[in-house]
């Protein structure tokens, strides 16, 4: 059923009604459009929803004198979409929900022409995305929390008049979970992501507001430890100018049946006029050996050392070494890690001669600090902790936040081993008794110091993920060697890259897909000619994946794996940034984004493109066009 309402002035109209549809799932779509207008000012509301059949959605709807009021609740399970803006004379409410299994959501909204507010509780078992975000011009705000195989719970809040203004409060026990919170003010960008995979729970209380400046504040815990706080964004934002933290690490999953899992943390400042560069791409290969795993399965962080043989010093920090381990030993494991990377990429990442230096005055601070405690001191520093029973190894790395082809620049990484387990730098006994090998978890930690990311990471189904071969995936017993995923990434990091193309794609009506601004917002096809906005970088990953890299050097997203616009607005390669590849011959292509859903282009074009067909036909086709190696 379709719903739309005119705008009314000076009266109210209340509209109730319930879904409890017996039809298979989806039960279909359903959308409703209204809007309010007085002094020459419009408040306008838009919804759709695509429900499963076992859902119910009760919604009143009132409209006033220039305003709107709703409120709504939906519970049910199976597939569920709810998505809903509000838009006034100058803002932009978005308040999503996609849901996978059981869920329930309170929703109560209220917008005139000049501002606006969603209040919103959700609930949901199985997987769910929620996302909330305001825009005004170029100031933006927004929440976003998602779970995948566990349960969410989260209150958010949602505000436009003024300043923009973003809540949430969030519960999440399960096999992945995810939060972010992100401003964009006139003068910079501040964003926070943390995240798990394997099971574990994250709590989180964040709050963004968009103004002159961003602003963020509150924290995020995995397993009851916060890793987020009002310090994190503080020390990012401490001195001005572009700054980046990152933190990653290996951990043990709740429960019964222990398994290794991971958790990852982002904090970003950055300044907006700085942020605008060109950059160049990250590229795989397609080769397979069945010695070392495939030459695929890597993954780039977006980070790396901007000059050639950067010659990193590295600092051991002997202090609270476990027993066993003598400070020589500990020393030369490090230091065989590091040149292993060297003689992977031929340059001298690390410093040559004393690659690692025993300095006690070195500090080692908290991987958990208390709030404002974060400390980026120029030196990359190792050294042991008691962590608990969760973490074996942890690595931090800063950023300047610039951007040199397509990389932002590290400037210092630090690495911690947890003291809690038992340890050895000798092969034999890692071999023979279980204790964990130095040089092996360095080799790793090291990785990300670098620029190279977790595979066990990545999403569920990701062939990646499953490939142990790799000194970048999960910990396995001793692994001294890079496996091949592992040396193709650093050389791409490293070294020219490989297996790229620049090349255009042309739609059924003969236009030209474009990255407006080069980047940064969604794929349009309106062109009649390819200049730079027009132009992509081909990325090929291997097995048919390829990813495209816009003029901005960010990367195409298809959010949610699909069903949705494609934005070239990612700084790295994962699953919604891949795209297989599919020879139609003649140089056409299609391409099939991770949910399975080909990308469209609406009407053969003119509009933006979605990756939301289940077929290919001529919308779902595209000319392209190789405009020659880089």
């Amino acid at each position: 059923m379709t719903k739309v309402l005119q705008e009314f002035t000076g009266q109210k109209l209340w509209i109730c009604f319930l879904l409890a549809s017996t039809l298979a799932a989806p039960a279909g779509g359903i959308s409703v459009s209204c809007s309010s207008a007085a002094a020459g000012v419009q408040a306008v509301s838009t919804e759709s929803f695509a429900l499963d059949g076992s859902t119910s959605l009760h919604e009143s709807l009132a409209l006033g004198s220039g305003s709107i009021s709703i409120d709504r609740q939906a519970e049910g399970g199976g597939n569920n979409s709810l998505k809903q803006s509000l838009k006034g004379s100058d803002y932009v409410l978005q308040n999503n929900i996609e849901s996978q299994g059981e869920f329930s959501a309170s929703t109560a909204s209220a917008a005139t022409g000049q501002s606006a507010a969603i209040l919103q509780n959700s609930a949901g078992t199985g997987s769910m995305i929620l996302e909330q975000r305001a825009s005004n011009g170029i100031k933006d705000a927004g929440q976003e929390a998602s779970v995948s195989g566990g349960t969410l719970r989260s209150a958010q809040s949602l505000s436009a008049g003024g300043q923009l203004s973003a809540s949430q409060s969030t519960e999440i026990a399960g096999q992945e979970g995810r939060v972010l919170s992100g401003a964009l003010g006139e003068e910079n960008v501040l964003l926070a992501e943390v995240g798990f995979s394997g099971m574990g729970t994250l709590s989180a209380r964040l709050t963004s507001r968009a103004d002159e400046t961003a602003h963020s504040e509150g924290y995020a815990a995995i397993d009851d430890t916060v890793l987020l706080n009002d310090g994190s964004f503080e020390a990012v934002s401490r001195e001005g100018g572009s700054r980046i933290m990152g933190m990653a690490g290996t951990r043990l999953t709740e429960g019964a049946g222990k398994s290794i899992g991971s958790f990852e943390l982002q904090v970003m400042n950055l300044d907006r006029e700085a942020d605008i560069q060109d950059r160049a791409g990250q590229v795989g290969t397609e080769a397979e050996l069945s010695s070392g795993g495939s030459y695929s399965s890597y993954a780039l962080t977006g980070y790396r050392w901007n000059q050639r043989n950067p010659q990193l010093q590295l600092y051991l920090n002997p202090t609270d070494t476990p027993s066993g381990l003598s400070t020589e030993a500990s020393q030369n494991a490090i230091a065989q890690a590091a040149n292993t990377w060297d003689d992977a990429v031929g340059e001298n990442l690390f410093a040559d001669g004393s690659t690692v230096i025993v300095d006690y005055t070195k500090v080692v601070d908290n991987p958990f600090p208390p709030q404002g405690q974060e400390v980026a001191d120029g030196y990359s520093v190792s050294g042991w902790k008691s962590l608990g029973g969760s973490y074996l190894g942890m690595q931090r790395w800063w950023s300047n936040g610039q951007l040199v082809d397509g990389y932002r620049s590290i400037v210092e990484t630090d690495s911690w081993y947890n003291r809690d387990f038992a340890w050895t730098t000798d092969l034999a006994t890692a071999q023979s008794t279980g204790r964990i090998d130095l040089q092996s978890v360095a080799l790793h930690e090291l990785g990300h110091g670098i620029g190279m990311g977790d595979l066990y990471s990545l999403p569920e189904g990701d062939p990646r993920q499953s490939d142990l071969q790799q000194v970048m995936n999960l910990y396995d017993g001793p692994q001294r060697e890079l496996g091949n995923g592992d040396r193709a990434g650093a050389q791409i990091l490293y070294n020219e890259p490989m297996n790229t193309n620049k090349i255009a794609l042309q739609t059924n009506n003969g236009q030209y897909v474009c990255a407006e601004n080069g980047g940064g917002s969604n794929l349009v096809a309106n062109r009649d000619w390819v200049l730079a906005w027009e132009t992509f970088r081909r990325i090929d990953l291997g097995n048919n994946a390829v990813a495209l890299q816009a003029a901005n050097g960010q990367y195409v997203c298809a959010e949610n794996g699909g069903g949705s616009n494609l934005v070239a607005n990612r700084d790295w390669i994962l699953a919604w940034e891949t795209f297989r590849r599919i020879d139609l011959g003649n140089n056409k292509v299609a391409l099939q984004a991770a949910n399975g859903q080909y990308v469209c282009a609406e009407n053969g074009g003119g509009s933006n493109l979605v990756a939301n067909r289940d077929w290919i036909l001529a919308w779902e086709t595209f000319r392209s066009i190789d405009l020659g190696n880089y």
